[in-house]
């Protein structure tokens, strides 16, 4: 009888925790060009990351802004090149002709720019995150600095898991872009995939970007529904605790 009525607490336990582990883990792309751009995702009173392009005209000020809002959370959204050279990388970019020696310096000087930030993710950055010897160095600056590296999985054959093994690193990667179509349906249709791969998994990882008024209107519209519903809201270094 005891050992039935163990049983049963150990089962209504772990069923709690799966009707418990339905978190969103929101990360913003592409903030510092406009601040009005990133303040209506900051209107959204829930926790998500913010990442945030070095050395544009308006990282400072939105910096500064992320920074007064305790349930948003800064990271550098690190320029990489990509296959499609129609790209522009922007300033602060690691290039895949860039020498390994010189990719500390880059993110010492892109870190400095963006104040703040508790990690990295990739901007673009397909034919850089398939180099073995560059993104090693990008890791090893994220062990060095107790920064997290999150891949945003532009390159299907990224090297960042294989990489980050080797260093006994622990890194995510994106498993939802949310709005790479901007029709408004889409984005919605999108926006409820990733809910269910939350609700499947245990958590998703969506990236959205900041110009994206569709994205943050889903978001929107959606997240006191969510929260009725057991679903949780996170910063994504809670990921990395």
């Amino acid at each position: 009888m005891h050992l039935f009525k163990v049983s049963l607490v150990i089962a209504v336990c772990l069923l709690c925790l799966s009707v418990q582990a339905k978190k969103i883990f929101l990360v913003i792309d592409d903030a510092g060009l406009a601040l009005h751009e990133t303040q209506q995702f900051l209107d959204i009173p829930i926790p998500m990351t913010i990442a945030v392009l070095p050395h544009q005209k308006q990282t400072k000020e939105v910096c500064i802004a992320i920074g007064r809002d305790k349930k948003k959370e800064i990271i550098l959204h690190q320029p990489m090149e990509a296959y499609n050279t129609e790209k522009k990388t922007g300033p602060g970019a690691i290039m895949a002709t860039t020498r390994p020696s010189k990719v500390r310096k880059i993110l010492d000087q892109n870190m400095r720019s963006v104040r703040g930030a508790v990690g990295i993710n990739n901007h673009m950055g397909s034919r850089v995150t398939e180099n073995e010897e560059l993104i090693r160095e990008v890791l090893r600056f994220c062990q060095a600095h107790d920064l997290f590296f999150l891949d945003s999985k532009t390159a299907y054959n990224s090297k960042v898991p294989r990489v980050a093994k080797e260093q006994g690193m622990h890194v995510e990667e994106r498993h939802v872009f949310l709005d790479i179509n901007q029709n408004r349906d889409f984005i919605r249709m999108t926006w409820g995939d990733a809910v269910s791969k939350a609700k499947a998994n245990g958590y998703v990882i969506v990236i959205g970007h900041i110009w994206s008024k569709e994205s943050a209107a889903a978001i929107r519209d959606s997240y006191e529904g969510l929260l009725k519903q057991g679903y949780t809201f996170h910063k994504l270094s809670e990921l990395y605790e």
